[in-house]
């Protein structure tokens, strides 16, 4: 278990080095496909759950290891998000933040 879990905490990290280094910039056409990337609603419904459960000191070993996973990907997201929103600006086009949307 503690490689699999050293592996877990890593992972986000890895993921943002690996996109800081484009090694070319990223096309309004990666970037508007960037940005459509979301949580389903039901990932949204379940992160809610988990945090409730969390708050009250009632998630599972189980649970806290997905809550974390959400969290990583929540994060990763939001960097590939970041990045694609960087990327239409430099090409003079402006993006909501709220959705990504154009």
């Amino acid at each position: 278990m503690g490689a699999h879990q050293a592996s877990v905490n890593f992972e986000p990290v890895i993921w943002a080095r690996l996109m800081q280094t484009p090694k070319e910039p990223v096309s309004p056409e990666a970037a508007r496909y960037l940005l459509s990337l979301d949580f389903s609603d039901a990932d949204h419904s379940r992160m809610q759950a988990l945090m409730d459960k969390s708050n009250e000191g009632t998630l599972t070993s189980d649970e806290d290891a997905e809550l974390d996973g959400y969290v990583n990907i929540a994060n990763v997201l939001s960097v590939m998000h970041s990045r694609a929103r960087v990327a239409l600006r430099s090409v003079g086009i402006e993006c909501s933040r709220d959705s990504g949307s154009l």
